[in-house]
């Protein structure tokens, strides 16, 4: 082998390549979920609220995935509560997710959804006994100042939020607990993880039919055809995209790469969705960006028992 192919198939390279491809993949999943807004929004439209989306979409491809995660169950039977508890969270964070963009508008869900900074020094402290330090704190306090001004100051002391707003402050904390339960988790492969997201949504569509049936209206062929691309090519490609890269890059990149969906879906909302931001929201995102990045970065030197 010459001088060239071996430096071609040198291992630093190797890892160049697969460290690149990772960061284009997150870049890639950045885009996929802050743009996923539109295509729900045109589901709404056709009258599909985002639990019928749940019991529709989410459900095709649980029913697709759950055999790939039942051939897995013997490394992670031992697990299996964790898995349930992930699973669950996660379909938590989605279906509330799904419902605060289907129902409010796009800027204001995800800035509120973003609370994530909080929620995830909170949690860290509360159940993995990880301590807040200055820089933590600093973006806790952030994070909370933003969701102050976005939902308009002392007037939200006056009048009850939306149930828009609602579901996205409610998507953030589903989402954190699950970070958490996959922290707590070790044995479960990712592929389980992932896609028990899936099943989550699901089991959770389901389990809410007794206290809120939504009307499935008649669609025509090329509504379902729409329906059934977006569950397999928009959400379980998206999900492999960003598990590939969350598994390839340092978690401190991984999670600075996160900004790009909400500054994705920000400017497409504004863009193409039509929607205005007021200066608070503008203040109010600032502060949450900034939390998010300050978050982000920390090395982990304020962490520990």
């Amino acid at each position: 082998m010459s001088i060239v192919e071996r430096d071609l198939y040198s291992p630093s390279r190797a890892a160049f390549r697969q460290e690149r491809a990772a960061f284009l993949a997150l870049m890639a999943s950045g885009i996929i979920w802050g743009l996923i807004w539109w295509p729900l929004k045109y589901f709404a439209q056709q009258g599909l609220s985002g639990h019928a989306i749940g019991l529709t979409a989410y459900a095709f491809v649980a029913v697709a995935t759950l055999p790939a995660i039942w051939r897995q169950r013997s490394v992670w039977r031992a697990e299996a509560g964790w898995l349930l508890l992930i699973g669950l969270c996660f379909g938590c964070a989605n279906m509330a997710f799904t419902a605060a963009l289907t129902a409010g508008p796009v800027v204001r869900a995800m800035l509120l959804f973003y609370l994530l900074p909080c929620w995830g020094a909170l949690g860290g402290a509360l159940f993995l006994h990880e301590r807040i330090g200055p820089r933590r704190l600093t973006a806790v306090v952030l994070s909370l100042a933003g969701v102050f001004v976005i939902m308009g100051g002392t007037d939200v002391l006056r009048r009850p939020p939306s149930l828009a707003d609602v579901m996205a402050l409610a998507a953030g904390l589903g989402y954190t607990a699950a970070g958490i339960a996959n922290r707590k988790a070790k044995a479960i492969p990712v592929t389980s993880r992932a896609l028990s997201a899936f099943v989550g949504c699901a089991v959770v569509a389901v389990a809410a039919l007794p206290f809120s049936a939504p009307a499935l209206p008649s669609l025509p062929p090329s509504v379902w055809a729409l329906l059934v691309l977006f569950a397999f090519v928009w959400l379980l490609g998206g999900t492999l995209v960003t598990t590939y890269g969350v598994m390839h890059v340092q978690a401190s990149r991984a999670a600075v790469l996160q900004v790009v969906e909400l500054l994705v879906a920000v400017v497409s909302a504004v863009l193409i969705g039509g929607e205005a931001m007021t200066a608070k929201d503008w203040t109010g995102g600032a502060m949450i960006v900034a939390a998010t990045l300050i978050e982000a970065t920390n090395t982990g030197t304020e962490e520990g028992p």
